[in-house]
């Protein structure tokens, strides 16, 4: 009678029915189990049932609020971001999201774990006390945090100061977000969590553009951010009435710090790889990638859900192996949807880059290997293994720096930053499995990197995935030694006809060095170039060698012969644009241009070659050679290897290429407007060719298509003309004249090749293709002309 007694009243504290004795009948309880498992009372069964089904209820309606907050948010988030394509010019949305980037590091850095201190601890000890010392430490590290952001972004980044000012109110913003939404976390109050993002993601899709729309530039989006999520973070002030006591965080600092750091790495996986890209690639490269990684944010919906919602169950000791199951499953089901949907994402949001689905295919499969991370680090933060959390992420995210450098020196351009970034979290699930053995504690398990190995397989292979680019293609047969680098900001290839591979090798080496040589000498923005200080000095005669001095005169030569539509003094003019683009997010009105446009004139370039000088006639003025230098450097790069015997070859800078030796070279014309589909095909031996369109390089604002040829006398994008390819004797002479030509028009155009000689074929903003009569002559007529 006494242990039956014992039993059930055991069973109604556990309940939550009754409250004498917890201490006796809930310690009794585990004895007896300890020594006779299995054999209770059918009381005290019937009333455990209830309690049970009540306990699933409860943890059935929790993961379906943490899902639905983390699902809202990532459609939300992604919403907004998706708006801000159709308002903004690529570069402003690259800036804007390095900008953000930014924000969101820096929060991590300031809030020093202590929200995942709040969703741990207050679950366990529910302590109110605790829950008030941590906001308002967290407060003050959040106004720190702001005030320190906008000072390094002004003074390091040399960032417009509203830029500034609104990244760091934007970081104070994030940073205060987060502790309130840990803090419903810890207390288990999932409806709240839930309707907190989505109240601060809706905030965040209406107030920047709207803020936009009234103001007319970018930086006040970044305060549109900032009042979203502060209005939603505030509230975590009333818990400052439970008082403050810093005493309360006495014992955690040491799992505060691992998982602040752990926090941060976890943050950088996401953020830095943009930061990085902003760093050292194109704003347009880091736009496209901001999209895909967008869209990769609303997969990963899965996993977040899984980890936000595991940690307090698995903290309290609950059971949740069925939900690891199934979330493990689901992600392989998203990224196949990923994959199957990616061409008809990209091609509405960016059609003008082809890379784009490639980015979403290789992050879609990175939700596989997230899922198994998340699941495995709520399950070593709830056993207070923050110390393996923290080993992990720092190897993932030294990896993910690696990856982004590796790119970047290698060229692989926008496929292999998505590549990078997929192996990342592989490497990160991986790393979260293997390190828990190297510190202790952890009994061995092979599931976890069995799916990392699997998920880390299919990456790869979808980083090989075959893909069509627009532009040039190139058929080949016989020994070719070939090469690849980013250069001159865009990808170099070589292919060279040669059985010496190693000699071929050696050849490559050279070839891009010299290219590396004419960069350094050509470039306007390195202060050491000669073109550099050509434009510093303007108004005053400047020394330049005579290579430099060649190259000038030959681009003052095309601007004469195309009547201004080829100028390089046109670098004032295109500085400006891009400056207004980043700061409204559009294209200046030609009234802004006026006074640029004054001083964009090739005739204001005076060279003296005998004496080794020039000179920009007026302060202000600035010279670019971006319109010749890839053609001038393909032209070096073909003479080095046949004064070095190859017997043949293809030097391709950027789109633009030549060919020499004996062997004839089939190049395909790429339909602007078609992707994979040929306008025609040509036969080239010994010639060089180049085209210039709007389909390379382009995104919408509305129903607007802007492209990146801007006509100097006008300063405005070039119309009338979507594709221009011209082949010619040399790739500096194509490369100038097809820019020329998609300037002039189908009227001009083709008169100034008849005048030259040239063979050049036009597809205007209807369709119909034009040729010249050398082009007629030589290759015959296109199939649509």
């Amino acid at each position: 009678m006494r242990g039956g007694g014992a039993v059930g009243g055991a069973a109604r504290e556990t309940a939550g029915i009754g409250s004498a004795g917890p201490l006796f009948t809930g310690g009794f309880l585990v004895r007896i189990r300890a020594v006779r498992p299995g054999r209770t009372s059918a009381a005290g069964l019937d009333r455990a049932r209830p309690k049970e089904a009540r306990k699933t209820k409860r943890s059935l309606r929790g993961v379906a609020y943490v899902g639905l907050a983390q699902t809202s948010a990532s459609i939300l988030g992604t919403a907004a971001w998706l708006i801000l394509i159709f308002l903004l010019h690529p570069a402003a949305y690259g800036r804007l999201s390095w900008l953000f980037s930014v924000a969101m590091l820096s929060s991590s850095v300031f809030t020093f774990g202590l929200g995942i201190v709040i969703t741990t601890f207050s679950t366990e000890e529910r302590n109110e006390a605790l829950a008030g010392t941590v906001v308002g430490v967290a407060w003050i590290f959040a106004l720190a945090g702001g005030a320190a952001t906008a000072c390094l972004l002004a003074l390091l980044a040399e960032a417009a100061l509203d830029e500034a000012l609104f990244s760091g109110t934007l970081v104070f913003s994030l940073s205060v977000f987060s502790i309130h939404f840990h803090l419903l976390l810890g207390k288990k109050r999932y409806e709240a969590y839930m309707w907190v993002w989505i109240g601060a993601r809706v905030s965040a899709l209406l107030l920047p553009p709207l803020l936009y729309r009234f103001l007319g530039s970018v930086p006040p989006m970044l305060l549109g951010l900032s009042a979203s999520y502060l209005l939603f973070g505030i509230a975590s002030l009333g818990e400052l009435k439970h008082g403050f006591d810093l005493r309360m965080l006495r014992g955690k600092l040491a799992f505060s710090a691992n998982a602040w750091l752990s926090g941060l790495c976890g943050v950088a996986l996401n953020y830095l790889d943009k930061i990085l890209i902003g760093m050292f690639f194109p704003l347009q490269t880091l736009a496209v990638y901001q999209f895909s990684h967008r869209v990769f944010l609303l997969l990963a919906v899965l996993p977040n859900t899984l980890f936000f919602y595991l940690l307090p169950e698995k903290s309290s000791g609950n059971d949740s192996r069925r939900a690891e199951r199934v979330g493990v499953v689901l992600s392989f089901v998203l990224a196949a949807v990923a994959y199957l949907c990616a061409p008809w994402i990209a091609s509405r949001v960016f059609p003008g880059y082809v890379e784009g689905i490639e980015s979403i295919r290789l992050m879609g499969l990175a939700v596989i290997p997230m899922t198994v991370a998340k699941v495995k680090t709520s399950d070593l933060l709830s056993k207070r293994r923050a110390d393996c959390v923290l080993a992990a992420n720092l190897f993932a995210a030294g990896a993910g720096v690696l990856g982004v450098l590796f790119v970047f020196v290698n060229g692989f351009g926008l496929r292999g930053l998505a590549a990078a970034m997929a192996f990342v979290q592989v490497a990160l699930a991986c790393a979260l499995f293997v390190f828990p053995r190297f510190l202790g504690g952890e009994p061995r398990s092979g599931r976890g990197a069995a799916l990392a190995g699997l998920a880390l397989v299919a990456l790869v292979a979808a980083a090989f995935f075959r893909t069509t680019t627009p532009g040039v293609r190139v058929e080949e047969e016989g020994a070719v030694v070939r090469g690849a680098l980013f250069a001159m900001d865009t990808v170099v290839n070589i292919r060279i006809r040669m059985d010496d591979e190693e000699k071929g090798r050696a050849l490559l080496r050279d070839s891009f060095e010299e290219i590396g040589r004419i960069e350094r000498l050509m470039s306007a923005e390195d202060e050491g170039a000669e073109i550099y200080a050509l434009n510093a000095n303007a108004g005053s005669w400047t020394p330049l060698s005579p290579e430099t001095l060649a190259l000038l005169r030959k681009a003052k030569e095309y601007g004469e012969l195309t009547q201004g539509a080829f100028d390089v003094t046109v670098k004032p003019l295109v500085d400006f644009w891009m400056k207004e683009v980043k700061r409204r997010g559009r294209v200046p009105e030609k009234e802004e241009l006026s006074r640029f446009l004054e001083l964009a004139r090739h005739e204001d370039l005076e060279i003296d070659e005998p004496n080794g000088r020039a000179r920009l006639h007026r302060k202000g003025m600035g010279v670019t050679l971006g319109g010749i230098a890839k053609g001038y450097a393909i032209d070096r790069v073909c003479e080095l290897l046949l004064e070095r015997g190859v017997e043949g070859g293809l030097v391709e800078i950027g789109g633009e290429m030549r060919v020499f030796g004996s062997k004839t070279w089939r190049i395909g014309i790429a339909d602007p407007r078609t992707e994979g589909k040929m306008i025609g095909a040509v036969s080239l031996r010994n010639a060089a060719v180049a085209t210039s369109g709007d389909y390379r390089r382009y995104h919408l604002l509305g129903s607007e298509r802007i492209h990146h040829i801007v006509d100097p006398r006008t300063g405005e994008t070039a119309g009338g003309i979507i594709s221009a390819t011209v082949v010619f004797e040399d790739s500096l002479s194509a490369d100038a004249l097809s820019t020329a030509v998609f300037v002039l028009g189908i009227e001009h155009g083709l008169e100034l090749l008849e005048r030259l000689g040239a063979a050049g074929v036009l597809v205007d903003s209807e369709g119909k293709v034009s040729a010249s009569s050398g082009w007629i002559s030589r290759f015959g007529r296109m199939a649509d002309e």
